[in-house]
């Protein structure tokens, strides 16, 4: 197969950069308040990119940081959204499923599985689909420090997950929240949002006890390729709670630990061939974490982590189809032969279509006559549909179709109660070791553990587990003043896939301590998810209708099994390289962070995983080069200004793998406060020029959306207004958002 391609020549001119602020990593308790929104005194630093603090001069690859107060200067409504504001990644909403998809460079919006995302430390990546869902992130908003992103591939540092880059969420400190705290915010499509936070502080420990729930619902219609589909419903409401907690013993050791709870319920989109009404998810996340930090000496340092998180997602529906759908005998059938199958019931769901063509509808009903009673044969079946047919599907066929047609039950429909209930279970363990050997030595090592557990009847025909080990290092070496040379690896190792190994090489040339030129060339592998391992499909009905089967449960035909393509799925590569330059001017506020890379990804797993797959492989590739980067910029005291562009040229051997992400990505956003006042006004552009044709762009991802926030402060606490407006509010098929979306807000702290 050829590859798809879409091209634009690369401007190789510095422009205006991507909006992103950072702030100073801060490893005591207390976070100093800073007057400033943008830069701080000390030189900003980072710990996520190699486990190693580092100002991030001598970070060796691409890192953005976003702030609390970003969140909130932002009008950042849910995790999710904050990333449209980071260069190179995408944000979208997976239809079937309601849930925000967000990748890096580019994707199928169905498959964001690349992207490592923690919440302090904890990787919340699920092993089932490989996937991260937003909305179960188990954590508000408001009780976020920091998020820290590396834009590149890490998995020399976290893993096979962290194909492509690294998300870390990371929380606030109890010792530095307010005493208590209450926000409320009411907006369009039934907008609902509050947190309650109430913190205790005692010189040796602390804790922060958060509650939280927010509901939205969407009842607009959906429109793809120019058709209206019908309203699809969209509500998603979630409820949690949190206890979180720190104690100090002296000052060499310390403990942070939580404990949570939430609930999660949302429409999902209906099957339009097989459920009659749209499935409502209903989830309880629950999750565990301590994390034990030890100062062995000043230039040694352990700390051991372990948590524990489980997923009970129970989804019912009610589910009709054609009763010969039910019989068993064409399971097997289907396996062997799935595009006569999927032609056989092509045309039978066709006589459910009112508007079908007479002389068509007569042609089916003749087929399935002539099949029954012997007249048309395996040649004759072969004719009909263009698919090779062999002497025992046909008589699989002919049995089928004659008890069917002796029933008259050609339009028969069968109808019954249904789930596709997933429960998931990870507990993980990681000791790392942080050493410094000498002026111009240190590393940081560690082992982990991990074991995941899913189960369900649906998917994986019950249970099945994955056993890992890892071991990593990362170290940090300077020969000469100004030279940084930098080193990493990761071993990882299982029972279903041979040792993986993720090598890393950086460079850093530094010019004073706020300026460098960086070098990285890393290699990255992801293995198999559980469910492309492991896949055991059964869709299967209860309290089934009367049917000529005689079923009160069934399943229907349609199934997959890893069993015929596990041997030969291998894990996803991807090299990669980049060079940049980071610059950070305190005097002129001025930072500035671009880079030029190229990632090239081979034996892609491309194929989403579904009920009725019948084969998953290694696919092909996709080559990404192009140019990144973010400038920020405060004009004035109170102000500041953020600039940020993404170019890049994609090529890859499925299309599907350039459906989400851009040719041109563009951001801005302008943020002042004084005086008892803040104000913001953003903008995002996509363009991607995929299936553009000259033509309507419905099949094409883009974006053109202006954001703001307007907000005062007074003796009541703050009041907002916060909102979006979308020139592309139709184009559902990537958000489903109104032209209009506005939002107000409260909060108040004390």
């Amino acid at each position: 197969m050829g590859r798809s391609t879409t091209r634009k020549n690369l401007a190789l001119a510095v422009l205006p950069a991507v909006p992103v602020f950072v702030s100073a990593f801060a490893p005591a308790i207390t976070v100093a308040a800073e007057e400033s929104l943008l830069f701080e005194p000390d030189i900003p630093q980072v710990l996520t990119p190699v486990r190693l603090q580092q100002p991030l001069a001598e970070v060796p690859a691409s890192v953005t940081v976003i702030t609390a107060e970003q969140l909130r200067l932002w009008g950042v409504q849910d995790l999710a959204s904050a990333f449209r504001f980071v260069p190179g990644m995408f944000v979208s909403r997976e239809l079937s499923s309601n849930s925000a998809t967000v990748l890096y460079h580019s994707g199928d919006v169905s498959l964001a599985r690349r992207l490592e995302v923690l919440v302090d430390g904890r990787s919340v990546y699920k092993a089932s689909f490989a996937n991260v869902d937003w909305d179960q992130l188990n954590i508000a908003p408001e009780d976020v420090e920091r998020i820290e992103i590396t834009r590149g591939p890490s998995a020399s540092s976290y893993g096979m997950n962290a194909f492509q880059g690294v998300i870390h969420i990371i929380t606030r400190h109890p010792a530095d929240s307010s005493q208590a705290r209450v926000t409320a915010e009411y907006g369009a499509q039934q907008r609902r949002h509050a947190y309650a936070s109430v913190t205790q502080i005692a010189p040796d420990h602390q804790q922060r006890l958060s509650a939280f729930g927010w509901r939205e619902g969407e009842f607009g219609e959906y429109h793809a390729d120019g058709g209206d589909v019908g309203g699809v419903p969209d509500l998603r409401q979630v409820k949690g709670i949190n206890l979180s907690g720190a104690w100090q013993s002296g000052l060499d050791s310390s403990l942070r630990w939580q404990v949570g709870r939430q609930s999660l319920q949302r429409d999902q989109l209906a099957d339009s061939n097989f459920q009659v009404n749209s499935p409502r998810q209903e989830s309880i996340s629950d999750v565990g974490w301590v994390k034990w930090n030890k100062q062995v000496s000043p230039d040694h340092e352990l700390h051991l982590q372990a948590y524990w998180q489980g997923e009970n997602n129970e989804v019912d529906y009610r589910g009709c189809a054609p009763s010969m759908a039910f019989d068993a005998r064409l399971a097997g059938l289907y396996r062997a032969n799935p595009e006569l199958m999927n032609h056989l019931a092509g045309a039978l769901l066709s006589l459910q279509e009112p508007g079908l063509d007479p002389s068509d509808r007569a042609n089916i009903e003749q087929a399935f006559t002539g099949l029954a009673l012997g007249v048309i044969d395996a040649g004759g079946l072969t004719a009909l549909s263009g698919i090779p047919v062999s002497a025992n599907d046909y008589q699989v066929i002919q049995q089928v179709a004659q008890q069917m047609m002796g029933a008259n039950a050609l339009y028969e429909i069968t109808c019954g109660d249904g789930d596709t209930d997933i429960y998931e279970q990870r507990t993980d363990f990681e000791l790392q070791d942080t050493v410094r050997w000498s002026d111009t030595l240190r590393t940081v090592q560690g082992i982990g553990y991990r074991q995941d557990k899913v189960a369900s009847e649906t998917f994986m025909g019950g249970t099945v587990r994955s056993d890992q080990w890892l071991a990593f290092v990362n170290a940090e070496y300077r020969p000469l003043a100004p030279l940084l040379v930098s080193a990493a690896a990761m071993v990882e190792y299982d029972s279903e896939n041979p040792l993986r190994f993720s090598p890393r090489l950086g460079m850093n040339y530094l010019f004073g301590q706020q300026q460098s030129v960086r070098l990285q060339v890393s290699r990255s592998r992801r293995s198999p998810d559980l469910a492309e391992r492991y896949l055991q499909t059964s869709a299967g009905l209860s309290h089934m209708t009367s049917n000529y089967l005689n079923q009160d449960n069934g399943a229907l035909f349609y199934n997959a099994s890893a069993d015929s393509w596990r041997d030969d799925l291998n894990d996803e590569r991807l090299f990669a390289w980049e060079v940049g330059y980071y610059g950070y001017f305190y005097r002129s506020s001025l930072q500035i962070n671009v880079k030029y890379f190229e990632e090239h990804m081979d034996d892609l797993i491309s194929t989403r995983v579904t009920l009725n797959s019948t084969s998953l492989a290694n696919q092909g590739g996709m080559n990404i080069r192009g140019l990144e980067g973010q400038v920020n910029w405060q004009p004035a005291y109170g102000q500041s200004l953020m600039l940020g562009w993404l170019l890049q040229d994609r090529e890859a051997d499925r299309a599907s793998e350039l459906i989400l992400g851009a040719e041109q990505a563009f951001r801005l956003m302008w943020t002042r406060r004084a005086a008892g006042f803040e104000q913001s006004l953003g903008a995002v552009y996509d363009r991607n020029v995929l299936n553009d044709g000259g033509g309507s762009r419905k099949g094409a991802y883009q974006q053109k959306k202006l954001i703001w926030r307007l907000a005062a402060d007074t003796a009541a606490g703050q009041f907002y207004w916060a909102g979006t407006y979308d020139a592309l509010y139709d184009q559902v098929l990537y958000d489903n958002t109104p032209r209009w979306l506005n939002r107000l807000g409260w909060n108040y702290e004390w």
